[in-house]
Parts: C-alpha cells; sequence; structure tokens
C-alpha cells in the first residue's frame, strides 16, 4: 500500500500536467464552466509545481533549489501585495491570493518547461556522444 501511494505521488510530481488534466475534465464536469474548471485546475497543479520544478532541477544538476523556489514566491508574493496595496488602498485578502496564486501557476509552469526543454536538449546532447 506504502509503494502504491509513493510511487502515485512521485509520477504526480514528475508529471503535473496529468493532474491538470485530470482536475480539469472533474471540475469541468461538475461546473459546466471552462474558466473555473482552469481555475481550479492551476490551483491544484500550483502545489505540485512547487515540488516538481526543484526536483527536475536535481535530477539534472544536482543543485538543491527549494530554497530559492520559496524565496521567489516569497519576493513575488510581496512584491504583488506592494503593487495592489498602491493601486487599490485597501486590499481584499481573497482576491489577492487568488491572483498571487495563479501568477505562481504561471512563472511555475514557465520554469517547468523551461527546465523540460534543457533536459531534452542535454539528453539528446549525451545521447549523440
Amino acid at each position: 500500500m506504502n509503494n502504491i501511494l509513493q510511487a502515485t505521488i512521485s509520477f504526480l510530481i514528475v508529471f503535473p500536467i496529468f493532474m491538470f488534466i485530470v482536475v480539469y475534465i472533474i471540475s469541468l464536469k461538475l461546473t459546466k464552466k471552462t474558466s473555473r474548471a482552469f481555475g481550479h485546475a492551476s490551483d491544484i497543479t500550483t502545489l505540485l509545481l512547487f515540488m516538481a520544478v526543484p526536483v527536475a532541477i536535481k535530477s539534472l544538476f544536482q543543485i538543491q533549489t527549494m530554497g530559492v523556489v520559496l524565496s521567489m514566491a516569497i519576493i513575488t508574493s510581496v512584491l504583488l501585495t506592494i503593487l495592489e496595496w498602491k493601486s487599490k488602498k485597501e486590499i481584499e485578502l481573497f482576491p489577492l491570493l487568488r491572483k498571487i496564486w495563479r501568477f505562481l501557476f504561471l512563472v511555475l509552469s514557465f520554469a517547468y518547461f523551461i527546465v523540460w526543454c534543457v533536459g531534452l536538449v542535454l539528453k539528446v546532447m549525451e545521447f549523440m556522444n
């Protein structure tokens, strides 16, 4: 039982896009709204991306980057909060947290895509030699 749970979690960390698609399809069936389904899927996937990006970087370059990823997320959150405060003067907490979380989804998805592309190029170059 432990092995199955461990294998499932490992698979989801390595392939967070799979979780995105599953949550999107389930949410689309329940809500019938594509924008809400996309939002739910991105919210769930962001948590996986926080683990997937450092794991992918570690597997390619043997560098620990979890601290860097979390630090960048905190700095981004502070900057987005300051921008929100400057523009609205009164901050609404839940919409701000949603904006931060969705922005981190975009940044982490882009980083994950770049790391996968770099890994693919490195493995092709390794194969060619």
